[in-house]
C-alpha cells in the first residue's frame, strides 16, 4: 500500500513553506562540501559592475570614474564583470514518483532533489559561475540569486533554454527518461529511497503505482526481488549510457545516504581539470 501523492497545491504550499530551512540546509551543505571556495569573478566586458581600482598609466580616460574619483585625489576606473562565466541550468525532473518514501525516518526523493538542486546552485554561485532554472529563469549571479532560484521552483515561471548551458538534471528517472542534449560537462543525479535499491520485501503484499497502473499482487513478494533487481541494473545503465555518451556525468544517490557524499562527487565532475 502507498500513500497518494500529493496535488501540485499542496506540494506548492509545502514547498513555500519550507523555502527559508531548504535556502539555509542547502547553504550549510554547500558550505560543508567546500568550505573555503571563493568566487572566480573577474573584469570583463559584461554590464554588471565589479569594483573600483585606481587608473594607471595607459588606461583609456574614457574609463575613468569621475563621479568615484571626486571623492579623493585620485583617478578610479569603474571595471564591470566578465560575461564569460559559465552558465549552468539546472532542473527538476518532476514527476509523482519523487513523493515515495519508504519510512517515516527518510526523506521523499523530491525533498532530497530540492536539497541536492539548491545545494548546487549555492556552490556554483559561490564560484562565480551563472545558474538558472532550466525552462523557468534567466541565468542568475550576486547573492540574491539563490533565494530567487528557489522561488522559482515553488512559483514557476517561463525563460528561454540557453543554447550554451551546461545541464545538470535531478530526478528519479523511473518513468522519464533523462534528457542530456546540451553543451558536454553536464551530469544527470538519479535519487532513489533505498528500498527501491535493495527491494527488502518479504510475504504477502499488493504493489500499485503513483501513474494509475494496476495492482500487482504477490505472495510472495521475495520471488520478485531477482527480477527486479536486473531490471534496475538495467535501468541505471541505460540512464548512465545516455550520459557518458553525450558527455554527462552519470551519478546515483539514495536518501539513506549522506547528501554531501554526492554533492562532493558533483562538484569535482563539474570542477576545471
Amino acid at each position: 500500500m502507498r500513500v497518494q501523492p500529493a496535488s501540485p497545491e499542496t506540494q506548492a504550499q509545502h514547498l513555500a513553506a519550507a523555502l527559508p530551512k531548504l535556502i539555509l540546509a542547502a547553504e550549510r551543505l554547500a558550505w560543508a562540501v567546500a568550505p573555503g571556495l571563493h568566487g572566480r569573478r573577474r573584469t570583463g566586458q559584461g554590464d554588471a559592475f565589479w569594483q573600483f581600482r585606481e587608473a594607471h598609466a595607459g588606461d583609456d580616460a574614457r574609463r575613468i570614474d569621475w563621479r568615484r574619483s571626486a571623492q579623493g585625489d585620485r583617478h578610479y576606473i569603474r571595471e564591470r564583470e566578465s560575461e564569460a562565466q559559465a552558465s549552468i541550468a539546472l532542473s527538476l525532473e518532476d514527476t509523482p514518483t519523487l513523493d515515495f518514501s519508504s519510512s517515516t525516518a527518510l526523506p521523499q526523493k523530491r525533498d532530497r532533489a530540492i536539497l541536492l538542486l539548491l545545494a548546487t546552485a549555492a556552490l556554483l554561485l559561490r564560484a562565480g559561475e551563472r545558474v538558472a532554472l532550466s525552462g523557468i529563469t534567466t541565468p542568475k549571479s550576486g547573492p540574491r540569486a539563490l533565494s530567487a532560484i528557489a522561488h522559482a521552483l515553488n512559483t514557476g515561471g517561463k525563460a528561454a533554454p540557453d543554447p550554451r548551458a551546461r545541464h545538470i538534471r535531478f530526478g528519479d528517472f523511473l518513468t522519464i527518461a533523462p534528457s542530456v542534449s546540451g553543451p558536454r560537462g553536464g551530469a544527470v543525479v538519479q535519487i532513489l529511497d533505498p528500498a527501491e535499491c535493495d527491494f527488502p520485501y518479504q510475504g504477502r503484499y499488493i504493489f500499485s503505482g503513483f501513474s494509475g497502473e494496476a495492482p500487482l499482487p504477490a505472495a510472495r513478494a521475495q520471488d520478485l526481488a531477482a527480477a527486479y533487481r536486473t531490471r534496475l541494473t538495467a535501468h541505471r545503465a541505460a540512464i548512465a549510457h545516455a550520459a557518458l555518451r553525450a558527455g554527462q556525468t552519470p551519478l546515483f544517490h539514495r536518501t539513506d545516504h549522506a547528501p554531501a557524499l554526492v554533492l562532493t562527487t558533483l562538484y569535482q565532475a563539474l570542477s576545471p581539470r
